[in-house]
Protein backbone atom coordinates (compact mmCIF):
# COMPACT_ATOMS: atom_id res chain seq x y z
CA UNK A 1 0.00 0.00 0.00
CA UNK A 2 3.24 2.29 0.18
CA UNK A 3 3.61 2.31 -3.42
CA UNK A 4 0.52 4.19 -4.29
CA UNK A 5 1.76 7.32 -2.07
CA UNK A 6 4.93 7.06 -3.72
CA UNK A 7 3.81 6.58 -7.29
CA UNK A 8 1.46 9.79 -7.27
CA UNK A 9 4.20 11.95 -5.63
CA UNK A 10 6.42 10.87 -8.67
CA UNK A 11 4.00 11.86 -11.41
CA UNK A 12 2.75 14.88 -9.68
CA UNK A 13 6.62 15.79 -9.59
CA UNK A 14 6.80 15.11 -13.39
CA UNK A 15 3.47 17.51 -14.13
CA UNK A 16 5.48 19.93 -11.88
CA UNK A 17 8.42 19.76 -14.81
CA UNK A 18 6.58 19.88 -17.67
CA UNK A 19 4.46 22.92 -16.56
CA UNK A 20 7.38 24.76 -15.61
CA UNK A 21 9.08 24.02 -19.17
CA UNK A 22 5.82 24.77 -20.79
CA UNK A 23 5.69 28.07 -18.95
CA UNK A 24 9.55 28.67 -19.82
CA UNK A 25 8.91 27.68 -23.52
CA UNK A 26 5.68 30.36 -23.33
CA UNK A 27 7.12 33.18 -21.53
CA UNK A 28 10.88 33.36 -22.76
CA UNK A 29 10.79 34.68 -26.46
CA UNK A 30 8.16 37.39 -24.92
CA UNK A 31 10.53 38.22 -22.11
CA UNK A 32 13.75 38.55 -24.71
CA UNK A 33 11.80 40.44 -27.24
CA UNK A 34 10.16 42.51 -24.90
CA UNK A 35 6.56 42.36 -26.65
CA UNK A 36 3.76 40.10 -28.42
CA UNK A 37 5.18 41.21 -31.78
CA UNK A 38 8.51 41.81 -33.15
CA UNK A 39 9.33 43.22 -36.52
CA UNK A 40 11.14 41.86 -38.82
CA UNK A 41 12.63 43.43 -41.96
CA UNK A 42 13.47 41.24 -44.69
CA UNK A 43 15.96 42.39 -47.04
CA UNK A 44 15.98 40.62 -50.66
CA UNK A 45 18.67 41.26 -53.46
CA UNK A 46 19.37 39.23 -56.51
CA UNK A 47 22.76 38.89 -57.73
CA UNK A 48 24.54 36.74 -61.05
CA UNK A 49 28.43 36.03 -60.77
CA UNK A 50 29.94 34.91 -64.07
CA UNK A 51 28.05 38.31 -65.35
CA UNK A 52 29.13 41.05 -62.28
CA UNK A 53 26.18 42.02 -61.32
CA UNK A 54 24.10 42.46 -58.06
CA UNK A 55 21.62 45.02 -56.84
CA UNK A 56 18.01 45.85 -56.32
CA UNK A 57 18.14 45.59 -52.66
CA UNK A 58 14.74 45.55 -51.31
CA UNK A 59 13.32 45.53 -47.86
CA UNK A 60 10.37 44.69 -46.54
CA UNK A 61 8.20 45.10 -43.05
CA UNK A 62 6.57 42.21 -41.31
CA UNK A 63 5.30 42.04 -37.94
CA UNK A 64 5.32 38.26 -36.27
CA UNK A 65 4.58 37.02 -33.17
CA UNK A 66 7.66 36.72 -30.50
CA UNK A 67 6.79 32.87 -31.02
CA UNK A 68 6.75 33.10 -34.62
CA UNK A 69 10.02 34.53 -34.87
CA UNK A 70 11.98 32.47 -32.25
CA UNK A 71 10.75 29.38 -33.39
CA UNK A 72 10.39 29.72 -36.92
CA UNK A 73 11.96 32.47 -38.45
CA UNK A 74 15.36 32.54 -36.60
CA UNK A 75 15.87 29.07 -36.34
CA UNK A 76 16.77 29.10 -40.00
CA UNK A 77 19.49 31.61 -39.96
CA UNK A 78 19.56 35.27 -41.12
CA UNK A 79 20.86 34.79 -43.90
CA UNK A 80 19.35 32.47 -46.86
CA UNK A 81 20.83 32.16 -50.05
CA UNK A 82 18.10 30.61 -53.19
CA UNK A 83 20.18 29.33 -56.35
CA UNK A 84 18.96 30.11 -59.60
CA UNK A 85 20.31 28.65 -62.40
CA UNK A 86 23.84 27.84 -61.03
CA UNK A 87 26.28 25.85 -62.23
CA UNK A 88 30.02 24.49 -61.78
CA UNK A 89 30.06 23.25 -65.51
CA UNK A 90 32.01 27.10 -66.10
CA UNK A 91 33.78 27.21 -62.59
CA UNK A 92 32.91 27.95 -59.21
CA UNK A 93 32.19 31.68 -56.99
CA UNK A 94 33.25 32.20 -53.67
CA UNK A 95 30.91 34.85 -52.25
CA UNK A 96 30.96 37.12 -49.14
CA UNK A 97 28.09 38.97 -47.74
CA UNK A 98 29.18 41.99 -45.14
CA UNK A 99 26.34 43.44 -43.42
CA UNK A 100 26.06 47.12 -41.16
CA UNK A 101 22.72 48.03 -39.71
CA UNK A 102 22.45 51.71 -38.87
CA UNK A 103 20.08 52.19 -35.81
CA UNK A 104 17.54 55.08 -35.10
CA UNK A 105 20.34 56.06 -32.58
CA UNK A 106 22.43 56.66 -35.11
CA UNK A 107 24.97 53.88 -34.36
CA UNK A 108 26.38 50.86 -36.68
CA UNK A 109 25.98 47.41 -35.54
CA UNK A 110 28.02 45.29 -37.56
CA UNK A 111 26.63 41.87 -38.56
CA UNK A 112 29.01 39.70 -39.65
CA UNK A 113 29.67 38.66 -42.57
CA UNK A 114 28.48 35.42 -44.56
CA UNK A 115 30.29 32.96 -46.85
CA UNK A 116 28.98 30.88 -49.66
CA UNK A 117 30.42 28.96 -52.40
CA UNK A 118 29.14 27.35 -55.18
CA UNK A 119 28.78 27.49 -59.16
CA UNK A 120 28.34 30.38 -61.56
CA UNK A 121 25.15 31.86 -61.99
CA UNK A 122 22.25 33.69 -60.72
CA UNK A 123 21.05 33.79 -56.35
CA UNK A 124 18.91 35.61 -54.31
CA UNK A 125 19.50 36.48 -51.10
CA UNK A 126 17.44 36.88 -48.20
CA UNK A 127 18.49 38.68 -45.37
CA UNK A 128 16.13 38.38 -41.73
CA UNK A 129 16.27 41.23 -39.21
CA UNK A 130 14.64 41.54 -36.61
CA UNK A 131 15.11 42.13 -32.33
CA UNK A 132 18.59 40.09 -32.57
CA UNK A 133 20.04 42.38 -34.83
CA UNK A 134 19.08 45.23 -33.34
CA UNK A 135 15.67 45.87 -35.29
CA UNK A 136 13.99 47.01 -32.43
CA UNK A 137 12.53 50.14 -31.83
CA UNK A 138 10.70 52.38 -34.04
CA UNK A 139 12.62 54.70 -36.57
CA UNK A 140 14.48 54.96 -39.38
CA UNK A 141 17.19 51.90 -40.28
CA UNK A 142 19.82 51.41 -43.16
CA UNK A 143 20.75 48.28 -44.06
CA UNK A 144 25.05 48.82 -46.08
CA UNK A 145 25.37 44.75 -47.50
CA UNK A 146 28.95 44.71 -49.23
CA UNK A 147 28.72 41.70 -51.80
CA UNK A 148 32.27 40.90 -52.44
CA UNK A 149 32.13 37.43 -55.96
CA UNK A 150 35.62 35.90 -56.61
CA UNK A 151 35.03 33.59 -59.91
CA UNK A 152 37.42 30.85 -59.97
CA UNK A 153 36.72 29.68 -64.62
CA UNK A 154 37.01 26.03 -65.09
CA UNK A 155 41.12 25.68 -66.02
CA UNK A 156 41.91 27.50 -62.60
CA UNK A 157 41.40 31.24 -64.43
CA UNK A 158 41.07 33.55 -61.58
CA UNK A 159 38.58 36.84 -62.73
CA UNK A 160 39.11 39.67 -61.09
CA UNK A 161 36.98 39.95 -57.69
CA UNK A 162 33.76 41.49 -58.20
CA UNK A 163 32.38 43.90 -55.46
CA UNK A 164 29.77 46.20 -54.87
CA UNK A 165 27.96 47.72 -51.49
CA UNK A 166 24.06 47.87 -51.80
CA UNK A 167 22.20 50.50 -49.31
CA UNK A 168 18.16 50.37 -48.31
CA UNK A 169 16.61 52.10 -45.35
CA UNK A 170 13.85 50.98 -43.73
CA UNK A 171 11.36 52.22 -40.89
CA UNK A 172 9.60 50.99 -38.20
CA UNK A 173 6.58 52.16 -36.77
CA UNK A 174 3.80 51.31 -34.38
CA UNK A 175 5.79 49.07 -32.43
Amino acid sequence: MAAAPKAKSKRKLILSIVAIAVIVVAVTPIAYARAFSVPVAVARFNETTGSNSAGGLNITIQIVTAWEYFFTIRTQGMVRTTDNNTSTNGGTTNITLSMMLTNPSNQTIDLGQTNISGGIGGRTHTIYLSVDQGVRVNGNYKLDVTFTANVVLVGGLVEAPFSTTLQSTFVISGQ
